[in-house]
């Protein structure tokens, strides 16, 4: 009796252990609001696009999802937040490529890769090459011609240092030997607002930044992407223009502070990309000119190796630090 006693309790202790495993592994999550950290200022591409996100993320979770802008040091002020955050699935940070751009110039206090985990990429966009409404060059050969012309005096805007607007310039500087002067602020925004008052001479940005606000009615020069954009047919792209190889865009995604248990890391990537998937949410995207993107967390993971490596190599031939 007493040795079949103790058998039924090695029975319900094993089932108990194996209960407490498969509740692990597949955690009653989310059941508190989830913060999702944006590294810039209000109006940005990064925050626009997060804040569609996050709502339809909170009609899919019956969670709230809240925004929390987080701007400074080209993102690296809310992206360390993040960093040291638990990681628990209630902390995520949305940014552009942005976070390979910022530590390939700068001693971030995080190494991206060891710091953060993809969750899921949502979407890619071209830049654009935006002037001055009083800019003496009226297309992209003309804006080239007056660099070389003039070394240096051309002031550009970015969202900080080494943030993916002002790495997109470098590459455009070493691409046709010119050189011009940056000026860093704290997020594309107020960067917009000095070159809608004139007091910098070009950006190059994204539609989706410009969007609704008066940047977006200043001379647009030429696209960054492969091909023509589809709602711009009018503007060519860089490469068309100079007839000179010339490819670069920005990405946007969700990424975690390293450690987030697996089981979560799944879940909202697939609810990600079942939300990029559905027809309005693309809609959305191309009405702020950019185009949808999903993957695995592991993809979206090489995707920011691979670009951190990049633009290391272009930050150091360029001597930007």
């Amino acid at each position: 009796m007493i040795r079949r006693l103790l058998s039924l309790c090695c029975v319900a202790m094993f089932a108990l252990v194996g209960m407490s495993a498969t509740s692990f592994a597949n955690p009653a999550w989310p059941t508190a609001p989830i913060h999702i950290v944006v590294p810039f200022p209000p109006g940005g591409s990064n925050d626009v696009i997060a804040r569609r996100l996050a709502d339809r993320l909170s009609k899919a979770f019956g969670q709230t999802v809240v925004i929390e802008n987080k701007g400074g040091g080209a993102g690296t002020i809310g992206s360390q937040a993040v960093a040291i955050s638990k990681p628990d699935g209630y902390t995520f940070l949305f940014i552009s490529s942005s976070i390979s751009t910022s530590a390939a110039v700068q001693k971030t206090p995080y190494d991206p890769p060891k710091a953060f985990m993809g969750v899921a990429q949502v979407a890619r966009s071209p830049f654009v090459v935006l002037t001055s409404k009083d800019f003496p060059a009226k297309d992209i050969k003309g804006l080239i011609a007056y660099a070389k012309a003039n070394p240096s005096k051309i002031n550009f805007g970015s969202a900080g240092l080494g943030d993916s607007t002002q790495m997109a310039t470098e590459l455009f500087n070493e691409t046709f030997d010119i050189k011009m002067t940056a000026v860093p602020y704290k997020g594309i925004s107020p960067a917009q607002l000095d070159l809608v008052a004139g007091r910098l001479d070009m950006i190059i940005t994204t539609i989706a930044s410009i969007k609704g606000n008066a940047a977006d009615s200043l001379p647009k020069l030429a696209f960054t992407g492969a091909k023509r954009e589809l709602d711009y047919p009018s503007i060519p792209t860089v490469m068309e223009a100079t007839g000179t190889p010339f490819d670069v865009d920005v990405w946007w995604g969700l990424f975690a502070p390293a450690g987030i248990p697996p089981a979560i890391l799944q879940k909202m990537n697939a609810e990600v990309n079942k939300i990029v998937k559905e027809p309005d949410f693309a809609d959305f995207l191309k009405t702020v000119g950019a185009s949808p993107a999903t993957g695995t967390p592991e993809s979206f993971q090489q995707l920011m190796v691979k670009d951190l490596e990049r633009w290391r190599a272009i930050a150091k031939r360029a001597g930007v630090q």
